[in-house]
């Protein structure tokens, strides 16, 4: 083996490896740690049906224990409840508050925003529904003229101290994606530079991002394995754990598509231009 050749398999190796990490940190940078991105997921969870149901209720369960409701309003507040509870997801400006509730929830976990210190040492991850608290207040405020205070946050459990240690060394090491992405091109542009046949450095690369495709593919489908058999605090933090997974897995899919797609065009290339080259060899070799 020649050194040149030595070069482009060691460059080979290393972009594939590097890639194999770049991408998955990139996607969790972007999609998770990055407040737009997590909302982008979260929010489509508030059209969810059998979430909505229970987060309505949840909400207004939460009402009625934070606040003090007079005597004679009771009855009055019940039904109000029950209609808040049955069917909240339909008041025009539940879309507003269900989006707050996401990006307030974001900023609670990936410590954008201090948390107070008893709800800090309390859980881990966390579901601000308080938006959803306030909807319901002022719902009941057109109602009966009354108008309460609700505290301003209203936490629902979603997971272990773990669960948010983890999610630390998460939003710490995903953002320096790009790191690994550079060195995988720069990788890759040693390998071709390097290769006596730039046309077999491009098959292998093109075989390397396929295989990493299928990679990530079982990576991802175990990860959502693992995350699901965790225990959750509640029906709602249940319901809000397997919808945000099942939604996270089939955007990382896009991904994945991409990056095969990219991969079998830059093996197709490669295979072309070794059966051009082959070819031109073999004149050669007649002349």
């Amino acid at each position: 083996m020649t050194l040149r050749t030595f070069v482009s398999a060691l460059g080979v190796i290393l972009a594939v490896l590097l890639a194999g990490v770049a991408v998955p940190a990139a996607w969790v940078d972007q999609s998770i740690v990055k407040e737009e991105g997590f909302v982008r997921i979260a929010g489509s969870l508030g059209s969810d049906p059998e979430f909505q149901s229970r987060l309505a209720a949840a909400a207004a369960g939460t009402f009625e224990s934070s606040v003090d409701l007079p005597g004679p309003v009771q009855s009055l507040a019940a039904d109000a409840l029950r209609n808040a509870a049955t069917g909240m997801q339909s008041w025009s400006d539940y879309p507003q508050a269900w989006e707050e509730t996401v990006r307030n929830s974001h900023r609670l976990n990936f410590g954008t925003v201090t948390r107070a210190e008893e709800s800090a040492a309390s859980t881990a991850l966390v579901l601000d529904i308080g938006p959803l608290v306030r909807l319901i207040r002022d719902h009941f405020a057109e109602a009966t003229r009354i108008r309460l205070d609700v505290p301003a946050e209203s936490l629902v459990s979603l997971g272990e101290p773990s669960h948010r240690r983890l999610v630390e060394r998460v939003a710490a090491f995903a953002p320096l994606w790009w790191i690994a992405a550079a060195g995988a091109l720069v990788s890759a542009l040693l390998a071709l530079a390097a290769a006596r046949r730039r046309s077999l450095a491009l098959v292998f690369l093109g075989l390397g991002g396929l295989a990493l495709a299928a990679l990530w593919t079982a990576g991802a489908d175990l990860a959502g394995g693992m995350i699901g058999s965790l225990a959750s605090a509640n029906g709602v933090a249940e319901l809000f754990k397997n919808e945000f997974l099942t939604t996270a897995r089939n955007g990382f899919g896009q991904w994945v598509w991409i990056a095969a797609v990219v991969s079998g065009a830059v093996l197709v290339v490669g295979v072309i231009a070794a059966t051009v080259s082959g070819r031109r060899g073999s004149r050669s070799a007649r002349s």
